[in-house]
């Protein structure tokens, strides 16, 4: 789909409606915009994105507990190693 729009004397653009509805975008909707080194002018719509990644963190942490992590493991040995040097 491919569409001529043109700047207001602020240089702002209107998405028309079809992209928008082809998209999803809405009111509020997140976009980045991107300049590809040959100059072609790219808008990304991260809401999306941003639901996909969001998704994939909560299958990927499900179940996940703090103190099941390694790294807090790791840290609390740290912090008993330094206790019990302490008290030497």
């Amino acid at each position: 789909m491919a569409r001529i729009v043109r700047l207001d004397s602020r240089g702002r653009l209107l998405v028309p409606r079809e992209v928008r509805d082809a998209v999803g975008l809405r009111e509020g909707s997140r976009l980045l915009v991107r300049v590809r080194s040959d100059g072609v002018i790219e808008l990304v719509p991260l809401d999306k994105l941003y639901e996909r990644v969001a998704e994939a963190f909560r299958r990927k942490m499900k179940g996940w507990r703090e103190e099941n992590h390694e790294a807090t493991r790791l840290l609390e040995e740290m912090m008993k190693r330094g206790a019990d040097q302490r008290d030497n």
